[in-house]
């Protein structure tokens, strides 16, 4: 689907490069900023690298080489979709062994921070993208939650090791470091979840599931380190190696089971939603509701504008802001989108515009503001899949509308008023609940068309006609159509005798106060209504209702025109005020009972 490109200035404007603190919730900045200051603050005492590592015989920078890469290849691989090291355990541990605690702890951040790129490399140059998604700021996160964890593991196991050139050889001091390594980590992710989810309980299931693998695959790198300070070191690359392509193979299928479920996945939104925008909406406007829901069910955008070009009915616009309520007009967002919690560089909106159209016509546009920061490739990729299914579910409404709307006035047709008259008398009917008629007609029209032309008629007629709109637009039970000529119709269900006078009193009101102006002489214009309600009134068919409320409308005609009458049955009549009146039509007398055997 062609791009149609904004006004120059204001299409997915630069990102400007700079930092938001959302002060108004700390611990969001304060859970994103404790791990990465206590990462700096590990970089600081690795200046003392030579008091803290043991002095092994192999050369100190071949091994640690290549344990650094054998660390990022087995940190690829996230058992339970978790960000934790999984087997890079294994290698974490003859770090620690044979360097010491903190040489592996820059191992472990450095190896966190190199996965993350490679992964999201790897995503990126993917036609689909895997559900898990991470941002530089969580990236440094998890480092330096890994130096922290390991740092302070390797305080705790020098206070309970062996001191001096045995902690070399003594790899129950690396055990120890291991165990408190992961106790160290799980309440740091636990102090993580309190601060961003205050009010939500810790999942301590979830959380310590992953953590156990650590302690598993650390046995596996105590059996590394033996080999490699034993007699038989030179099988150890070997085995780091073994290791290392292990963790590979079950990384790439990881990442491609998560490619085919996140594919898989779309495909059921794409055809879950293709269902839904299919289904019947009353109108244009139930269409620009059903967009808007499924636009909002594949990415997140917090302002939407909805088009509406085609040629009938004419142009018209919805909108809705982050209160996700449809109204009718033209959106005002403001310049850029509003802080997040946490630190995040902000910067403007991002417009993605696409136009629905088919082969033979433009229908409409839609405009989504989304923000940068929360706004992902993939997401553009499935609302473009979804356009042709939107163009088509527009192309069928509108022409719903051609079946069943005036052409002049957008009110209903007569064989659609005529439709719904049915159901509602028969639910009427079924339910006991009451329903009205309001049968409408302009005054002296003929002498407008005459005196103004049809022209000056028609303009009358659609002003007429918006008003009749606005008092059922909004109800479902409401009903708006045009009878013929100059004549209306006002059907509403589950409405008393008295609230359907009333409110076609207010209607002769609005239209009596309409300033229609044609050559500048404003058109002098009135309406008489006649209401006639059901089961009030007692009749077999909808039509014996239409019927009394048309004589009503003439009984309002002939007491003067520009006023309502409520038809109260027996050639009697009530206006807004309460005044009843008898009718000028002749009722016939109702004939005596006759006894018979």
């Amino acid at each position: 689907m062609p791009h149609t490109p904004l006004p120059r200035g204001t299409h997915e404007a630069p990102f400007r490069r700079r930092f938001t603190l959302l002060t108004r919730q700390p611990r969001e900045a304060v859970a994103t900023i404790l791990p990465i200051a206590g990462a700096v603050l590990v970089a600081l005492l690795a200046t003392q690298w030579e008091e803290m590592a043991p002095q092994g015989a192999l050369p100190p920078v071949i091994p640690f080489l290549g344990l650094a890469l054998a660390a990022t290849a087995c940190m690829l691989h996230r058992p339970f979709e978790s960000s934790t090291l999984g087997v890079g355990a294994a290698v974490i541990a003859p770090t620690a062994a044979l360097f010491g605690a903190l040489p592996a702890a820059l191992t472990a951040g450095g190896a966190q921070l190199v996965a993350d790129l490679v992964r999201r490399v790897l995503r990126k140059r993917s036609t689909t993208v895997a559900a898990e998604r991470r941002r530089r700021f969580r990236s440094l996160e998890l480092a330096g939650g890994l130096m922290v964890s390991l740092t302070g593991a390797a305080a705790i196991a020098q206070l309970l090791g062996q001191p001096g050139q045995d902690r070399a050889t003594t790899l129950g001091t690396v055990a120890i470091m291991g165990g408190a390594y992961v106790v160290i980590f799980i309440g740091l992710k636990a102090l993580d979840k309190r601060l961003r989810r205050p009010h939500q309980p810790i999942p301590w299931a979830k959380l310590v599931l992953p953590f156990v693998v650590d302690l598993v695959a650390w046995g596996g790198g105590l059996a590394l380190a033996r080999v490699a300070l034993g007699e038989s070191a030179n099988t150890f690359p070997i085995l780091l190696a073994g290791t290392s392509l292990l963790s590979l193979e079950a990384a790439r299928h990881a990442l491609r089971h998560g490619f085919s479920k996140q594919r898989v996945e779309d495909l059921e939104r794409l055809s879950r939603a293709s269902r839904r925008i299919a289904s019947n909406e009353p109108g244009i406007r139930g269409m620009a509701e059903r967009i808007h829901i499924e636009c909002s069910n594949v990415l997140t955008f917090q302002w939407f504008q909805f088009e509406l070009l085609a040629r009938e009915p004419g142009y018209r616009s919805w909108w809705t802001g982050p209160e996700r309520r449809l109204e009718d007009g033209v959106p005002q967002p403001p310049p850029a989108p509003p802080p997040l919690p946490g630190i995040h560089r902000r910067g403007q909106w991002r417009i993605v515009e696409r136009a629905l159209e088919t082969e033979e016509q433009l229908l409409g546009r839609l405009r989504l503001w989304c923000d940068p920061r929360q706004l992902g490739n993939e997401a553009v990729g499935l609302l473009d899949r979804l356009l042709p299914q939107m163009s088509a579910s527009v192309g069928r409404a509108l022409l719903d509308i051609e079946a069943k709307q005036d052409p002049l006035t957008g009110l209903a047709l007569r064989r659609v008023l005529e439709e719904r008259l049915m159901r509602a008398y028969r639910a009427s009917c079924r339910h006991g609940l009451p329903m009205s008629i309001v049968m409408c007609d302009l005054d002296h029209f003929k002498n407008v068309n005459d005196t103004y032309g049809h022209a000056a008629g028609d303009q009358a007629l659609v002003a007429t006609a918006q008003l009749l709109l606005t008092a059922a637009e909004g109800d479902p039970l409401r009903l708006a159509a045009r009878y013929g000529g100059e004549e209306f119709v006002l059907l509403f269900e589950e409405t008393t005798g008295e609230e359907a006078l009333k409110i076609a009193d207010q209607v002769r009101q609005q239209v009596e106060a309409l300033r229609v102006e044609v050559d500048g002489e404003i058109l002098p214009l009135t309406m008489s209504l006649g209401v006639a309600t059901f089961p009030d009134l007692h009749v077999k068919r909808p039509e014996d209702l239409q019927e009394l409320a048309d004589e009503a409308l003439y009984e309002a005609k002939h007491r003067g025109r520009n006023r309502s009458l409520r038809h109260l049955g027996r050639g009697r009549f009530r206006t807004v005020d309460g005044q009843e009146l008898q009718g000028s039509a002749e009722v016939a007398e109702t004939e005596t009972p006759h006894f018979f055997a």
